[in-house]
């Protein structure tokens, strides 16, 4: 049954209608506003869209070129030549697209590639390049890459940087990786001399060492060094 409207009703003008014609009126007594604001939003959405779009080709065509990076550096493992090949294409890789994630981890990429050519300075640069770099890491490459500095820095026979290194390494997410630093902690206060806290590194790497042969060659160490 249709509901009856009382004349006081009748004579109240409808809320959407007064809200449109407040909105109307607005827009005529202010045209050049309202269209400037109009534009404006509308430029903002497109520019927006766009810095997305051009994002998201940016890390995808990054990635693209990584990916094939790592698939040849996978292929050629040991290869000198290879090597070469390989430091080019993620030299170009981060010359291309500096600000991809791609290009922090070619960085590292880099240094594991000079290293394995004897390019102990490269070497370094790189792995420097990284960690200053790198964000949150819950894969544990910055471990990787702060160890690597150490070792770097072994070959060297600077020893007390390459401590700290080691000591840094340790210090970043290094869950499953706490035995070996701990190892490199210990061998390196072994280079320097320091018998007790060498010792008390290769007793906390037995306590989180899982691996048999490892096991023996601590247990050895601890023997010596006691």
């Amino acid at each position: 049954m249709a509901v009856k409207l009382s004349k006081k009703e009748l004579k109240q003008p409808d809320a959407f209608q007064s809200a449109m014609e407040v909105i109307m009126n607005y827009i005529a007594e202010n045209k050049i506003r309202f269209y400037a604001i109009v534009t404006a939003v509308i430029l903002s959405a497109v520019i927006t869209f766009g810095i997305y779009m051009y994002w998201s080709y940016y890390q995808s065509s990054a990635l693209d070129m990584y990916a094939k990076a790592r698939s040849d550096l996978a292929r050629n493992i040991g290869n000198p030549d290879a090597a070469q090949i390989n430091i080019k294409i993620f030299q170009e890789l981060i010359a291309k697209y500096p600000h991809s994630w791609s290009a922090r981890m070619s960085h590292y990429h880099l240094g594991n590639l000079y290293y394995s050519i004897g390019e102990v300075d490269n070497a370094i640069t790189e792995y420097k390049k990284f960690v200053s770099s790198s964000r949150s890491d819950k894969a544990g490459v910055k471990f990787l890459a702060l160890t690597s500095l150490g070792y770097c820095y072994e070959a060297r026979k600077d020893y007390q940087v390459a401590l700290e290194y080691y000591k840094k390494a340790q210090k970043s997410d290094s869950v499953g990786f706490e035995s070996i630093g701990f190892r490199n902690i210990a061998r390196a206060y072994e280079a320097l001399n320091d018998k007790k806290n060498a010792l008390e590194n290769y007793k906390k790497a037995l306590q989180k060492t899982n691996d048999p042969f490892m096991t023996v060659f601590i247990k050895r160490k601890i023997s010596f060094l006691s």
